[in-house]
């Protein structure tokens, strides 16, 4: 019922506002439902009884009770909805990194244009996005053919990209992401036969580690490994068609972080959590990839599985 967790500053605001309008609705969800279930229990035909009962076609104050509670829940749904529209749409003075982000049929350009670099991704390669913890990412957004959408789950937040000519604005988008780590995106405008393929990856990380990032991208070499992704065991799992992964066992070491390598060749949205801990990874779309750092564990047996299909399980072995 709840979206997921929000990992940017402006994502958060609309997190909290999904939570205000999930409440009113159980509100008036239980109120309505409850009084429904009250009149047929209470005013139920009863054997025996053929009486007509009294027949009443107005109550004034039964009125003013029922147009006055959705109003005020339409006005407070009004004002925080603005609330959260204001800090989704509000652009900071100097924004720590600016992108120039283009679609196109069917991949990303990703241009950088105070460092001078490109990143051009392609179906069999998702272009990969680095931006700095902590700091506001402003995304200038357009396309060069067909409409597209910049979508990541975890920011809670979807921006179209339009060709508008040369006449024309180009959207934009400001976050400031809270947590360092990789996160899957998306197309999410259905954008012609390989709509499926415009995937990449967000990865956030340290203003430091952002510098040396671009450097080697600027210099045309291979770019440093970045947050906790150096791992000194790296499992590849895959999540295949037909709901399942392929591997149903993996082995890693005891006292010692691990990685895990998740790419996800099926169809649906996947993810990879362990069964009993408070491992449970960020979810990623077809075609993209993330990987996990997984703290240190005790040995033991243990499962992982996909927190969304929990019919996807697979035996984990941690060893000494």
């Amino acid at each position: 019922m709840l979206p997921p967790e929000p990992k940017t500053e402006v994502g958060r605001d609309v997190f909290n506002l999904y939570l205000v309008v999930l409440a009113l609705a159980l509100i008036v969800f239980v109120a309505v439902e409850g009084f429904i279930l009250y009149a047929v229990v209470r005013y139920r035909r009863k054997p025996g009884d053929d009486v007509l009962p009294e027949q009443l076609h107005g109550n004034n104050t039964v009125e003013i009770i029922w147009t006055v509670i959705p109003t005020v829940i339409v006005f407070i749904l009004f004002g925080a909805s603005m609330i959260t529209l204001a800090e989704v749409e509000a652009r900071s003075d100097n924004p720590g990194v600016t992108i120039e982000v283009e679609g196109f049929q069917w991949q990303w350009n990703f241009r950088y244009p105070d460092e001078g670099a490109t990143i051009t991704g392609s179906a069999a390669d998702p272009p990969v996005m680095a931006v700095p913890v902590g700091e506001p990412v402003r995304l200038v957004l357009s396309s060069i053919d067909v409409n597209h959408a910049f979508f990541v789950p975890q920011f809670l937040i979807k921006r179209d990209l339009i060709n508008l000519g040369e006449n024309g604005r180009n959207n934009e988008l400001e976050f400031t992401i809270t947590e360092a780590g990789t996160y899957a995106g998306q197309c999410a405008e259905f954008c012609g036969d390989f709509h499926a393929d415009m995937t990449f990856v967000v990865d956030a990380m340290s203003r430091a580690d952002y510098d040396a990032y671009m450097a080697a991208i600027v210099a045309g070499e291979p770019p440093p490994a970045t947050g906790g992704e150096d791992c000194g065991t790296t499992i590849a799992v895959t999540a295949v068609e037909s709901i399942q992964f392929d591997t149903d066992a993996i082995e890693a070491p005891a006292g010692e972080d691990f990685c895990i390598e998740f790419t996800n060749n099926d169809t649906s949205i996947h993810d990879i959590g362990i069964v009993d801990t408070e491992i449970n990874g960020d979810d990623i779309g077809p075609g993209a990839s993330i990987t996990y750092v997984i703290p240190a564990m005790e040995a033991g047996d243990y499962t992982f599985f996909c927190t969304i299909h929990p019919t996807m399980t697979g035996d984990l072995t941690v060893t000494e």
